[in-house]
């Protein structure tokens, strides 16, 4: 079919393939962080015009972006091609002899149109390739409106889209995996009847099966906020004296502890079958325990060479703050490996499905009720393709979640420094480091408390580690911990300098606790 707009996608496809600009431009997006850079290499796979206007077209890239450190990933890239500056912060292309102007898709509403009406219809779309993009799930109603859900720090996209059948949730994947079975898990969930997790409306995928490549979910919406904003905010009014007693906050957040901590075993629970397939735990083997082992040394390796990089950098705290956290790591290499090895204790046992990125945003809380709902089941987004929904032991998930309340401790403590003026005189300047002492010792008792409730009433109810005993779980919880705190440290020095301090301090601390359970 001819389109109109030919000869911008031809220009397009050839602009994303040699285009340093582009590549910048592409950088910019808030979903990109430091991904994709000048010396990115992109290679476009396949693509497919979605929807067409007078102005407009909207067209998918499947592109390969590849990267030195994090070698090559699939990246879907839905583009809007307008022969309009429809945004401020399009990007302006040249092709024969015309301007044209390039948008991220999802920010558009012509997009969502589009999705919608494709759902409703169960478009099948077919691509440059020959592959076919099918869009298939329940029925959505006639659409009403869309608006961008914000992400913050989030690999993906996300829309809130406006149906007469009520409101969807779409998210459009980026960084894609051939393992990722998000839609599979939700499924399964509701065919179990599981209540801590948003209805599954549809998937968007390339191809059909076990080997489709899903690009983008649908799910029910809900009026809900994520447990690491709404703890935080609740710091933050409890220590402003906003919502009473500080008792009534403590009170609130260890029943919530008590609830999630129930809830994450019967996700485990319910992401188990004893038939065989997809869903039967299989062996925890020596092999997966070494392939554990490597890969959290090698993020260890790689945020080493970071702060070596970082120590050389013009700005000079930065840079003095980059060696003394080099030097720390290198003088805990011996207990941080010691920690790993916990996890041997593993093998001989299970691994399942699990939830595979579990952290305190991974949750909402339903404002309503307070139902807790676990979202985002596709794993880590630096894992590479097929790593991020790999079974693993469903442990991994509680030292997950432990690594998030010392997250909620930093973000508090910074929070409440920052909101207090410079003091004048050394009067107020003791002051100020006495209510910051105070404020610390109650959120590290509180950070405690949650961590002795979580663990505590999962393995209560859970009925996959009732031949542990509680010094064996403590070692092990520790040791995925550790897992986490390492993984987490070359996230934040590839994409939040400035909260590489946490799980430095994190590392520490469980490095002290490891040479305790020994």
């Amino acid at each position: 079919m001819v389109s109109r707009f030919d000869d911008a996608i031809v220009a397009t496809d050839r602009a994303l393939r040699a285009s340093r600009p582009m590549r910048n431009w592409l950088g910019a997006l808030r979903w990109c962080g430091d991904s994709i850079h000048g010396t990115t290499g992109l290679t476009v796979k396949d693509r497919a015009i979605l929807s067409e206007s007078g102005v407009e077209a909207i067209v998918l890239f499947l592109l390969h972006a590849t990267d030195p450190d994090m070698g090559s990933r699939p990246l879907h890239l839905p583009l809007s091609i307008a022969s309009a500056r429809l945004d401020p912060t399009a990007f302006e292309l040249e092709a024969d002899h015309n301007t044209f102007y390039l948008m991220e898709a999802e920010r558009r509403e012509s997009f969502a149109r589009f999705a919608v009406d494709a759902f409703r219809r169960g478009a099948k779309i077919p691509t440059e390739s020959g592959d076919s993009l099918s869009f298939h799930g329940q029925e959505i109603g006639a659409f009403r409106g869309a608006s961008l859900i914000p992400g913050g720090d989030s690999s993906n996209v996300v829309l809130r889209i406006a149906t007469a059948s009520g409101d969807v949730v779409l998210k459009s994947y980026k960084f894609l995996d051939t393992g990722n079975r998000e839609p599979d898990i939700l499924a399964r969930l509701h065919a179990r009847k599981f209540p801590h997790v948003a209805r599954l409306l549809g998937e968007v995928a390339l191809g059909r099966g076990p080997d489709r490549l899903v690009l983008a979910v649908a799910t029910e919406h809900v009026d809900a906020d994520d447990l690491f904003a709404w703890l935080c905010d609740g710091w933050r009014k409890s220590l402003g004296r906003e919502i009473g007693p500080d008792e009534d906050f403590d009170e609130a957040t260890r029943n919530l502890v008590s609830d999630l901590g129930g809830a994450t075993a019967a996700l485990h629970e319910a992401l188990v079958d004893r038939h065989p397939g997809f869903w039967h735990p299989e062996p925890f083997t020596e092999e997966d325990f070494r392939d554990v082992f490597k890969s959290a040394t090698r993020s260890l390796g790689a945020a080493l060479r970071r702060l070596g990089h970082l120590a050389r950098a013009d700005e000079p705290v930065l840079a003095e703050s980059a060696r003394m956290a080099r030097t720390q790591l290198l003088e805990l290499r011996a207990p941080i490996e010691e920690s790993l090895r916990h996890l041997e204790g593993h093998v001989g046992g299970s691994k399942s499905v699990i939830h595979s990125d579990l952290h305190l945003a991974q949750v909402l809380r339903r404002r309503a009720d307070g139902l807790l709902l676990f979202i985002d089941f596709e794993g880590e987004p630096e894992r590479g393709s097929g790593e991020r929904g790999r079974k693993l032991p469903p442990l991994r998930d509680v030292g997950s979640m432990v690594r998030s309340f010392a997250y909620i401790r930093h973000y508090v403590i910074r929070d409440h420094a920052g909101g207090i003026s410079s003091p004048t005189s050394p009067l107020e300047r003791e002051e100020v480091r006495t209510l910051q002492g105070a404020v610390m010792d109650r959120i590290r008792r509180w950070e405690a408390d949650m961590l002795r409730g979580f663990t505590a009433a999962y393995l209560s109810h859970s009925t996959l580690h009732d031949s542990l005993d509680s010094r064996e779980a403590d070692r092990l919880i520790l040791g995925w911990a550790m897992e986490k705190a390492l993984y987490e440290l070359e996230y934040e020095l590839k994409h939040r300098v400035a909260n590489f301090p946490i799980p430095l301090e994190g590392i520490a601390t469980l490095a002290s606790r490891s040479d305790r359970l020994n």
